[in-house]
């Protein structure tokens, strides 16, 4: 992918974002507050609430992840000891927050670091001989460290390691990770696949597309139990962002599907 149809695909991405379509819904209310239009305003501007309302609160949003989460559950049984039949246990990034104002240095983000303690402990069970950590500089507008090489940096101030990490700093997007991992094994690898579970669907359909043997092993599962009290019913930025997560993941899952670059 070039660097301007990764910019457009960046920029597209702003479509899918449900606050696009309430501030959308909140400036068509605008343009129509004539009188003449006032009911087509009316309309907008109720839509623009209810959607804002519906995708804070946390039956909406704990329902939206789960639907991605339950596709691929834990399985603790799943690793066990010494089965070294997986020739690498892959370790997908999950963004890193750049040095400036007051933090001093690059370092990773919740998922990643997230991810990265997952992997360490597949590797810590003797699942693969191999680690791979995958993610290159995500940021179209600056050139900046590879996620993946902040992952083993990170990896390497725990302490040092007994088997062989390899990374891969090439791939901008979860389908450039199954491209580039590929590249870096081959096809029919078998390899133990490590992502937060809300980004596991879309990254098993790509890995798999690749012809990469992969098994699901997930991690930073986004939600727990509903409350149960009036508390869920009350509006959250934190719901929010979990509910455009959620979106963003079933969008990019079935545009893919479309073009065929994902199972």
């Amino acid at each position: 992918m070039s660097s301007a149809v990764y910019i457009a695909y960046k920029l597209a991405k702003v479509f899918v974002y449900p606050l696009t379509w309430i501030l959308a819904l909140l400036a068509f209310a605008l343009v129509w507050s004539r009188p003449s239009h006032l009911r087509r305003a009316r309309i907008c501007l109720v839509l623009a609430l209810a959607l804002a309302y519906a995708l804070s609160i946390a039956p909406v949003s704990h329902a939206l992840v789960r639907s991605l989460e339950r596709i691929y559950p834990p399985d603790p049984d799943r690793a066990h000891a010494g089965d070294t039949s997986y020739e690498a246990v892959v370790v997908l990034a999950g963004g890193v927050e750049r040095k400036g104002g007051l933090r001093p240095r690059d370092t990773l983000a919740p998922a990643s670091l997230h991810r990265l303690l997952c992997g360490r402990d597949l590797m810590l069970r003797g699942l693969a001989r191999t680690l791979v950590l995958s993610g290159g500089n995500a940021d179209p507008f600056q050139d900046a460290t590879p996620e993946a090489s902040i992952m083993a940096e990170t990896l390497k101030a725990w302490g040092p390691v007994t088997w062989a990490v390899q990374t891969e700093t090439h791939s901008r997007t979860t389908y450039e990770n199954a491209v580039e991992t590929r590249n870096l094994l081959h096809d029919r690898a078998r390899v133990a696949l490590v992502t937060s579970a809300m980004h596991m669907p879309r990254s098993m359909a790509f890995f798999r597309r690749q012809g990469l043997d992969a098994t699901a092993f997930p991690c930073e599962f986004a939600v727990g139990g509903t409350p149960s009290n009036g508390m869920q019913f009350i509006p959250s930025v934190v719901h929010l962002a979990l509910s455009t997560l959620a979106i963003n993941e079933w969008v990019g899952l079935g545009l893919y599907r479309l073009a065929g670059k994902a199972d």
